[in-house]
């Protein structure tokens, strides 16, 4: 074998090395088992969205997708809303997490879901028919809060 295929084949096989020792070592690192599984670092046993190794360096429960019952997933807490999700009331107001989001108020305490920005909430954008992800639902430039201020209809091009 000449120099160059044996300097690529040495490459190749360092590369290989590297990259079966990165998830060994993540998992090594989180458990200290010096012969680790590799696989256990992609078991979710809750199904949630967040691996068993995370939850327990969380301190969530690896076999609760809802470690506090607020009605939010533990990892819709962690990803999507930045709430606790080892409190079920993160913002301290007596209302539940998931309360607070499924009747439209942000559960950290800031007031209205206003998901477009358009300065209407998310819950009246429910009850005028309204897309709460489009701050102009009906397209003719003016905001959704702007027309029901001024009494026109946000779903209709006026």
């Amino acid at each position: 074998m000449d120099a160059k295929k044996i300097a690529i084949l040495s490459l190749l096989v360092l590369i290989a090395v590297s990259f079966s020792g990165c998830s060994i070592s993540k998992v090594e690192e989180k458990t200290g088992d010096k012969n680790p599984n590799p696989q256990q670092a992609s078991i979710d046993s809750d199904g949630d969205g967040l691996f068993d190794l995370d939850e327990e360096a969380l301190g969530t429960d690896k076999n609760n997708a809802d470690t506090d019952n607020d009605g939010l997933s533990d990892y819709s807490e962690l990803k999507q809303w930045s709430t606790n999700p080892l409190n079920p009331d993160s913002d301290g107001d007596g209302y539940a997490d998931g309360q607070e989001v499924e009747n439209g108020y942000d559960p950290l305490g800031l007031g209205q879901l206003d998901s477009d920005f358009d300065g209407l909430g998310d819950a009246d954008e429910k009850k005028f028919g309204t897309d709460k992800n489009n701050p102009d639902s009906d397209g003719d430039g003016f905001l959704d809060r702007e027309e029901i201020n001024l009494g026109t209809n946000p779903l209709v091009k006026e």
